[in-house]
């Protein structure tokens, strides 16, 4: 790797969000997806969904690889851990899809890995890294409700149950809500309780408090959560893969509210406008909309990038730090433990 060459790419698990990825990495000019690798690689969609890319006959062929520099981690989430561990031993930079790991001390070893190894490791919680999450922590930061002091937020939907390969609903692939996408409301609540603190900045909370149903295949399919975080902020999280939410995110505070539907996913996988509504505590609604044309993924892919250009080991805030990535998996565990899994 040269200091003007771009960074080329190559993706372990190329599912679904791997094609989201690509779509990202389009026409970038400081990152290329360089390779694939697949135990099958003459799978006929492989090189339709990543033309230019090479197809490479299983995940250890592409991790010796010397002409790859960093890799994507888009396996299921119980094979994280393995394959972020075995890039990194490889010398090889790695965005990791979330949740990083299933664990605590899962997360905790990978960092600990990335720092022996001087390579970069970041999780892949894309919204992070979109203009909208900023224009939000402005507003918040700049009182634009008062002192904030509720926080609620929601992720669900309702996804049909196709048989025992579906990893949603399979304990063993790491299925279940709050695995999958709980980590979206509780990082950004505790994103935001931080971003008015001393150190502005995520923090974990003091409390927090669940409750679940869990389905026939033993997964959480729908769970709510209550969390206190310092200063008195509570936030109530709701997440599911069995049911359709509102999916809006409201930070209410003394002076008003804001709300934003799906902050996940910015202004639109492929751009567009949002619109973050401002209610006042005088009863008037304030509509600011935030103009994005760019592609929801390629702000993560380019920050990717950088980061790994600076010689950074993680991501600079708002993106998931190590830190932050840390406290979500700590949020994810005490969430699974206080409903049983």
């Amino acid at each position: 790797m040269t200091t003007s060459a771009p960074i080329r790419w190559g993706i372990l698990g190329p599912g679904r969000i791997a094609r989201a990825f690509r779509d990202g990495a389009a026409g970038s000019a400081s990152g290329v997806i360089a390779a694939v690798a697949s135990r099958h690689p003459d799978a006929a969609e492989l090189a339709h969904s990543f033309p230019g890319a090479r197809v490479i006959a299983g995940y250890d062929a592409l991790l010796a690889d010397r002409d790859i520099d960093a890799v994507y981690v888009a396996t299921p989430h119980p094979l994280h851990k393995e394959w972020a561990l075995a890039a990194m031993a490889h010398g090889k930079h790695v965005l990791c899809e979330k949740p990083m790991s299933m664990s605590l001390p899962e997360v905790q070893a990978m960092f600990d890995a990335a720092r022996k190894a001087g390579t970069f490791l970041g999780e892949a919680y894309m919204y992070r890294f979109h203009p909208l999450i900023s224009r939000i922590l402005e507003l918040v930061r700049a009182g634009a409700i008062g002192d904030v002091r509720l926080i609620q937020s929601s992720f669900g939907f309702a996804a049909g149950h196709t048989g025992p390969g579906d990893r949603l609903f399979s304990p063993e692939l790491g299925g279940g809500a709050i695995l999958d996408i709980g980590g979206y409301p509780a990082s950004m609540a505790a994103l935001l309780a931080g971003c008015v603190g001393p150190d502005e900045q995520m923090v974990e909370p003091e409390h927090l408090e669940a409750m679940a149903h869990i389905g026939e295949t033993g997964v959480d399919e729908w769970s709510c959560a209550i969390l206190r975080f310092p200063g008195d902020i509570l936030a109530t999280l709701s997440c599911s893969i069995t049911l359709d939410q509102d999916n809006v995110l409201r930070i209410m505070g003394t002076k008003g509210r804001l709300e934003v539907d799906e902050f996940w996913f910015g202004s639109g996988k492929d751009g567009g406008v949002k619109a973050i509504r401002l209610f006042t505590s005088d009863g008037r609604l304030e509509s600011i909309p935030l103009a994005e044309a760019r592609n929801l993924y390629s702000f993560q892919f380019e920050a990717a990038n950088q980061a790994i250009r600076a010689g950074a080991e993680e991501f600079p805030s708002p993106g998931m730090t190590a830190r932050d990535s840390i406290i979500t998996a700590k949020i994810l565990d005490r969430w699974r433990n206080a409903i049983g899994r």
